[in-house]
């Protein structure tokens, strides 16, 4: 399997994988308005010379502004279902952590589940005393330093972007 950075080309790939993931067009939709509108990492899984998954990371907002630290958003994550269970998001979410890493930013944030993203070292971003600006449970919040220290001091919201908001 192959992770690398998507290109123009693999646009409705992605689009595809995202609407199978989902079983709705609402997160491709997402990952395509986002593309357009801000900063993005985006990677893309390729098995056998098929895409098979991706992973994006963008911008969020701290309400705490001005800080010079920067975190972004983890997701969407997708993968078709029929190579779901079998590494593919797993790969996805290790390079997707060392692209961030690479790219310098210094924390990540996801809204998923504790058992999936603790495994690379999500914890719960209350720990920092971090709130999401939707109404979920603080469980499914999750933050990871990728600079050590980076969230220490911060008690405040994080919002994504608003293209988020219609999903």
């Amino acid at each position: 399997m192959l992770i690398r950075h998507e290109t123009s080309a693999d646009i409705p790939a992605i689009t595809n994988i995202n609407q199978q993931a989902f079983g709705r067009a609402g997160e491709a939709d997402l990952v395509n308005s986002l593309r357009q509108v801000t900063a993005i990492i985006s990677l893309v899984a390729e098995l056998d010379d098929q895409l098979v998954g991706h992973i994006l990371f963008s911008p969020v907002q701290y309400d705490q502004a001005p800080t010079s630290i920067t975190i972004w958003g983890l997701g969407p994550l997708a993968v078709l279902p029929s190579q779901q269970a079998k590494g593919v998001g797993s790969a996805l979410v290790k390079a997707g952590l060392e692209a961030c890493r690479q790219a310098q930013i210094q924390a990540l944030i996801v809204l998923g589940g504790p058992a999936y993203y603790q495994r690379f070292g999500f914890q719960p971003a209350a720990n920092w005393h971090l709130r999401c600006h939707y109404p979920v449970d603080a469980q499914f919040f999750m933050a990871q330093e990728l600079s050590v220290g980076s969230l220490a001091d911060l008690d405040g919201t994080i919002s994504y972007h608003p293209a988020f908001d219609t999903v």
